[in-house]
């Protein structure tokens, strides 16, 4: 007997070739009815016999195209209709939006294969995609996802594509950004004052390899927005790409042709190899085995290089016409500030950067950075997470009755939206300092809301009253429900999220910053957590900021703070000393401490760092996030011995203390007897290390908790992460570590979402 069955499957299932992997299904199975895209996902009606609709369903369960994420699939039976074939009906609206945006992945081999075919009509033809690959997220203005609602709304297919497109059994059915040179978007390669050089693809390919040799700095609009390019083997490029982009220390990224050349210069293990070739192509930090492969300019003072390879047509174009060229392949952007991803734009705020400029006649609707990760004894982990992973959705074990925004916070911003049993994270969005910055914001919260249809009745945020975040969500808000979620508690639940544990844990949340609920800056906090509350239950001691943000930028006055606190007098002869006897400025600074004039109270790992890279004269003044301690930690790692020193904890009422005194003074005291300051500075790492563990231990006991979940951006340093994490491996906790979501502040809202759901089942 026959059997009608109406199939509802949501998750990312269009602009995947979902559709025309049911109609290939339906065609082998025997199976008669239709499938449909809608605002909820996909529909499926079908008919057949009882066996044959069981192999239909549990083949679209088990092997949906590559590109899909199925949520959810709904199966229920309906009155026999009689149809007599199987067809894909137009996309309908329906009353609610649940369905999701697939992330722009890397060109597939199918289409690099015709890229490079000279008999192929798409030969060279740097907008070439399929079902399989190319632009999504970043050309998406609504859903449901049909090219009326992308940017490819203003190219008509010629009759060559039309057929493509409409035959559900080619590679390109229904594939919206599909195009050829006949009708498709077009490359033009300008001078900085918008002169036109080329329309030619072939001449803009070969004039920019040349232009790069010769030492210039081009912009070439990628996927999510402008890149900054030039030869990364140049020294002059590459330091006046710095003076130009004001960006003296944070590393460049690079990118080259093949991984055969990565090889050559960098170290790559087997699921590094992994990640450089995946869809997602993300820049994966990877240390150096050929020393001067590169500009000492690309990553000064440090051993690890950012790197990645070609994901869009035109990148393998250049890379095919010179195989050895090793490009810096940075966020095209002024320092700190979003990167550039409309025409109109790139012109003004690059045109004092970029001497040349390759573009083209598609609109960018969703900017986004690249993806950055690295990998640490074989395990992944975010530094950013943006192009190639946004918008996947994190699916949640529980619904929650009304839709969420979380803010997240003004540092590595990401936002996060809500609805049901699933929470997405926004691309990567940048510090919020910037007024340019907050515009951005705002229009991708906008973006957001729109397409996925949330209409948030709770707003959540951070606690601290000055983040612009915080205001933000007051202001969108508007009377309605309000969440203000602590820094750490957030960054330890988003992990609790992602590996769906409800029960408490010990949380370790090492960062720089985090506004506390004494209103000081926390930020080496060990946390007894769940999802809901937590307690804090142990700490590094606080120390003094002078200057409050200055001391961040300025770090040497972190260093006298420390000497400051641990009784060191100026007289004490180290070199560090001796130099602040020497700054007119070291008075002034002093009375702010002893007077505790603006010179918030810290915590903070990052701060700690800072002030031990100062200390030790590896870093005095900084010009980004994170420099005294990336170069700390790069330090260490030339370090030879295994020198160690012990640090006590004192135990009060309120919770454990980790003097930061007793650190100071370690170090000190190996100062004064020369041990070589890359020992010092391993030293260092290891005594974090060891009191850490002797405090969880202590908690261990006291809360009888064996799981310990380690988040924040401290962890990034790959000796503190990896270190800790096996020792606690070693003494049988359970370490759990975020896979899914940045070690800094990339996460936390996803945290600030879960947090806030489990309070209002309360």
């Amino acid at each position: 007997m026959p059997k009608h069955l109406h199939i509802r499957v949501q998750g990312i299932v269009q602009g995947v070739g979902f559709r025309p992997f049911i109609y290939r299904l339906a065609l082998e199975n025997g199976i008669k009815g239709y499938v449909l895209n809608d605002t909820e996902g996909v529909t499926i009606e079908a008919e057949g016999e009882e066996e044959d609709l069981k192999r239909f369903v549990k083949a679209i369960k088990n092997e949906f195209p590559p590109l899909a994420i199925v949520q959810e699939i709904k199966v229920k039976e309906g009155e026999i209709c009689g149809y007599d074939k199987f067809f894909i009906e137009k996309s309908r609206k329906t009353t609610k939006k649940t369905t999701f945006m697939p992330p722009d992945t890397a060109l597939c081999a199918d289409c690099l294969r015709e890229f490079f075919d000279p008999n192929d009509r798409r030969y060279h033809y740097p907008f070439i995609t399929c079902t399989h690959c190319g632009p999504r997220f970043s050309i998406i203005k609504d859903i449901p996802y049909d090219r009326k609602n992308t940017a490819m709304a203003p190219f008509p297919m010629c009759p060559a594509c039309e057929q493509e497109y409409n035959d559900p059994l080619d590679r390109r059915f229904h594939t919206q950004p599909t195009a050829c040179p006949v009708c498709g978007p077009h490359l033009f390669l300008y001078k900085n004052d918008k002169t036109l050089i080329s329309e030619d693809t072939d001449e803009i390919a070969e004039k920019t390899v040349a232009l790069l040799k010769y030492g210039h700095i081009v912009a070439i609009k990628g996927v999510g927005g402008f890149h900054l390019a030039c030869d990364a083997t140049n020294d002059e490029a590459v330091r006046r790409l710095r003076e130009r982009k004001r960006r003296p220390f944070k590393p460049f990224a690079l990118m080259v042709g093949s991984l055969e050349k990565i090889k050559e210069f960098l170290h790559v293990s087997p699921k590094e190899e992994e990640l450089l070739l995946s869809k997602e192509r993300p820049i994966l930090i990877l240390k150096e085995k050929l020393p001067n492969a590169i500009s000492l300019y690309v990553a000064p003072f440090l051993s690890y290089v950012g790197i990645m390879l070609p994901y869009t047509p035109f990148q393998h174009l250049i890379f095919s016409l010179d195989k050895d060229l090793v490009l810096v392949m940075t966020s095209g952007n002024l320092s700190d500030e979003p990167i550039v991803f409309k025409d109109e734009d790139a012109f003004d705020r690059l045109g004092h950067i970029a001497d040349y400029f390759v573009t083209y006649n598609r609109e960018i609707v969703a900017h986004s950075d690249d993806s950055v990760m690295f990998v640490l004894n074989e395990t992944p982990f975010f530094i950013r997470r943006s192009r190639g992973f946004v918008p996947v959705p994190f699916l949640l074990k529980e619904k929650t009755p009304v839709h969420l925004f979380a803010a997240g916070a003004d540092l590595k911003n990401c936002f996060a939206i809500a609805k049901d049993n699933v929470v997405i994270l926004s691309q990567y969005l940048g510090d919020l300092e910037s007024l340019t910055t907050q515009e951005v914001y705002k229009k991708a919260v906008a973006h957001f809301r729109k397409v996925f249809d949330v209409h948030p009745e709770v707003f959540i945020s951070d606690m601290h009253p000055g983040y612009f975040t915080t205001k933000l969500a007051d202001e969108l808000a508007e009377g309605k429900k309000r969440i203000k979620v602590q820094h750490h508690h957030a960054h330890i639940a988003a992990v609790l999220a992602e590996y769906e544990i409800n029960e408490p844990v010990i949380g370790l949340a090492f960062d720089g910053t985090g506004y506390g609920t004494d209103g000081h800056i926390w930020g080496s906090e060990f946390l007894i957590a769940d999802k809901r509350k937590f307690k804090r239950v142990a700490h590094f001691s606080y120390f003094g900021l002078p200057g409050g943000e200055m001391a961040i930028k300025e770090v040497w006055r972190i260093g006298l703070s420390l000497l400051y606190e641990a009784g060191i007098d100026l007289e004490t002869n180290i070199p560090f000393t001796q130099r602040l006897k020497g700054n007119p400025r070291t008075a002034f600074i002093l009375q702010m401490l002893k007077k505790r004039l603006n010179c918030p109270l810290a915590c903070g790992m990052g701060r700690l760092f800072d002030g031990i890279a100062a200390i030790l004269g590896i870093a005095e003044k900084i010009s980004t996030e994170a420099e005294a301690a990336q170069k700390l930690e790069e330090t260490a790692l030339k370090a030879k011995e295994k020198l160690n020193f012990s640090v006590d904890y004192k135990e009060k009422a309120d919770g454990i203390i980790i003097p930061c005194a007793q650190i100071v003074r370690e170090v000190i005291s190996l100062l004064q007897t020369n041990v070589p300051i890359s020992e010092i500075a391993m030293a260092f790492h290891r005594s974090l290390v060891e009191v850490s563990l002797k405090v969880i231990a202590r908690l261990s006991e006291k809360y009888g908790l064996k799981t310990v979940v380690l988040n924040g951006g401290a962890f990034q340093n790959r000796i503190l992460l990896g270190m800790l994490s096996q020792k606690l491996k070693e003494q049988d906790y359970k370490v759990l570590l975020p896979q899914k979501t940045p070690l800094n502040d990339g996460g936390i809202a996803l945290g600030q979402i879960v947090i806030a759901q489990d309070q209002l089942k309360g």
